[in-house]
């Protein structure tokens, strides 16, 4: 039933950053294929570098789709951040994730706002941070209905942002600015952190649900940790959730393994969940 992705980083990156193929579009695209995944999704920054002709051509010569463009390298290496002080800086983001979004039209997937929109030095002029992200999504939302794109906007664990922790945070923030082109991309490693019953607050989140990242206790492969993946799907399958399934995990034990081995977990925790789900027939 489901559509599974694999993200892939065209960056040189540090070994523990979770992306699970890192190389040329061509070599990702063909390592991809080879695991058998459906889709890939890019971590990657200044989209205008790269070629979308190349990335088309990747994609279809290996059968694949592009499931998300992921842009937390922005404010890494580039220092671009949605609720900074800086008032040029804001819009330098917001010029980005134009560039991003135009990508992702031409590529047929949605673009994720995640650690793009910053942390808020004093908790008491929160109110203004979430203002001047609100105002910034809600500029890029205008672009995304001119260029046919979309929005994701993920929960992130305390230890990389200090709001929008949780599901029920991200959602009732995403209803409250009412933006055509913006959904919620759950991170399952996050919510292992954040979460007290994760399984209801996926229920609860509903048709806001655009995107999911499947990601271990561990930051490893599906599997490769604790979490109970089966209740997952169970959860997204009440949630009415049919899109696309992407692992974000650290390449361990390599790339290569923790595709195939992730993939594969998966796949057996889906099945063994709509097997659960059938009606049970007496002989």
């Amino acid at each position: 039933m489901y559509r599974y992705g694999v993200q892939c980083a065209l960056e040189a990156l540090p070994e523990r950053v979770p992306a699970v193929f890192r190389g040329t579009i061509n070599e990702v695209a063909a390592a991809s294929a080879k695991a058998g995944y459906d889709a890939m999704e890019l971590y990657i920054h200044d989209p205008k570098e790269k070629d979308v002709n190349e990335m088309l051509r990747a994609a279809k010569d290996n059968g694949l789709a592009y499931c998300c463009i992921c842009t937390g390298l922005e404010i890494i290496i580039n220092k671009l951040c949605l609720t900074d002080d800086s008032i040029s800086v804001r819009q330098r983001a917001v010029d980005r994730l134009k560039e991003h979004l135009d990508l992702g039209a031409a590529l047929g997937c949605p673009v994720v706002v995640g650690s793009m929109r910053g942390n808020i030095p004093d908790a008491q002029h929160r109110a203004a941070y979430l203002a001047r992200l609100g105002e910034g999504l809600g500029q890029l939302n205008d672009y995304a209905e001119m260029v046919g794109g979309a929005l994701l906007i993920e929960n992130i664990h305390q230890y990389t942002s200090n709001y929008l922790n949780t599901l029920a945070e991200v959602c009732a923030f995403i209803e409250a600015l009412r933006l055509s082109r913006l959904k919620l991309h759950i991170d399952t490693h996050s919510m292992h952190i954040e979460e007290t019953a994760p399984f209801e607050a996926v229920r609860q989140s509903g048709d806001l649900i655009g995107y999911v990242h499947f990601s271990d206790s561990n930051r490893g492969y599906p599997g490769a940790g604790c979490i109970d993946f089966k209740a997952y799907y169970h959860a997204l399958l009440d949630a009415g959730y049919t899109g696309y399934i992407t692992s974000e995990c650290q390449p361990y034990p390599s790339q290569e393994a923790c595709a195939v081995r992730g993939l594969a977990y998966m796949k057996a925790m889906e099945q063994a969940a709509l097997l659960e789900r059938m009606p049970f027939k007496e002989d």
